[in-house]
């Protein structure tokens, strides 16, 4: 897997090399086709000698066209907030200023979630001391409420949190939903050892009535590449049965935030597991009136990360 401050392999999967080839252009100010192959034969090392520099050179035309085409897919799913644009029939990476100068918001998540995959933010999501994986979850809460409707719906990080107990959060939740009557210990006098109980997002859009019944999201975040072992982990209707006196009226849907780019050939099956899948193209999409706050403290976070994994 692909985790700076490596190089991709040379065998590594399209939606890698796409990530590769934006950190190579955010390092130099643009890139090509050529220069990621110069790039990948320094990982190649006897492999090509064992294929054959002939047949390694015919691979790797094949795989940059699919590389080329996910970053132009890429383009049109960030609707604007892609920070990079293809040009000399898409042969060329180079940086986009009139994204950067138009939607600088976006741009500016994009980099963040890039960054945030690619790093180990298990041992590196302190930058600047700020969390990195807690702006995934602020991301993901504003990205949520902008789907369901801006205007209407709410939202709120539930995650772990050291000023408020587990049940605290639940009593509270329940209040602003308006439903799930409060708390409840299915164990009864036994302590309680949830921290969030793998929900991070609650999103929800109300009714002026304010009775129960409305659409509810429960949300899980992961920043780097190893998300799909956390997949399954969030159970809304369990969650509910286990810590709500009350199930909700209609059972909460089950979203997924993710830093990185999902791959295209995996993707129904990942949505089928994940539910609503929010993947990096999709929150840089939702991301826009951002809170200036948010905004930075993501781009403080991005600058200290891009400094410390000097990428390429």
């Amino acid at each position: 897997m692909f985790r700076l401050p490596s190089l991709p392999s040379p065998r590594a999967d399209i939606h890698e090399l796409a990530d590769f080839a934006e950190l190579l252009c955010w390092s130099t100010g643009v890139t090509s086709a050529q220069a990621i192959v110069r790039y990948l034969g320094r990982n190649e090392g006897n492999e090509v000698q064992k294929r054959g520099c002939e047949d390694s050179d015919d691979d790797n035309s094949t795989e940059l066209d699919a590389v080329m085409n996910e970053i132009s897919l890429r383009a049109k799913a960030c609707d604007g907030g892609y920070p990079f644009q293809l040009s000399n029939e898409g042969t060329v990476l180079k940086i986009n200023k009139q994204a950067l100068a138009d939607g600088p918001t976006r741009t500016a998540i994009y980099r963040y979630l890039l960054l945030s995959t690619r790093l180990n933010m298990q041992a590196h999501k302190k930058q600047a001391s700020i969390d990195g994986t807690a702006l995934l979850e602020s991301l993901s809460a504003h990205a949520l409420k902008r789907y369901l409707g801006h205007e209407r719906a709410d939202s709120l990080v539930f995650g772990t949190s050291k000023n408020s107990r587990f049940a605290s959060r639940v009593k509270k939740l329940c209040t602003l939903l308006g439903e799930g009557s409060g708390f409840q210990n299915p164990d009864g006098n036994a302590p309680v050892h949830a921290k969030d109980g793998n929900l991070d997002i609650v999103a929800w859009t109300p009714f002026a009535d304010q009775l129960p019944g409305k659409l509810i999201l429960f949300a899980q975040c992961k920043t780097g590449t190893s998300w799909r072992d956390s997949i399954h982990e969030l159970q809304p209707v369990a969650f509910c049965s286990k810590w709500l006196r009350q199930q909700p009226v209609v059972s909460p849907v089950r979203a997924f935030c993710i830093a990185e780019s999902a791959s295209r050939v995996r993707w129904i099956s990942d949505a089928k597991d994940a539910g609503l899948l929010f993947d990096r193209s999709r929150i840089v999409e939702l991301s826009g009136e951002l809170d200036p706050r948010l905004l930075t403290r993501v781009q403080k976070w991005t600058n200290a990360a891009f400094r410390f994994a000097k990428p390429l």
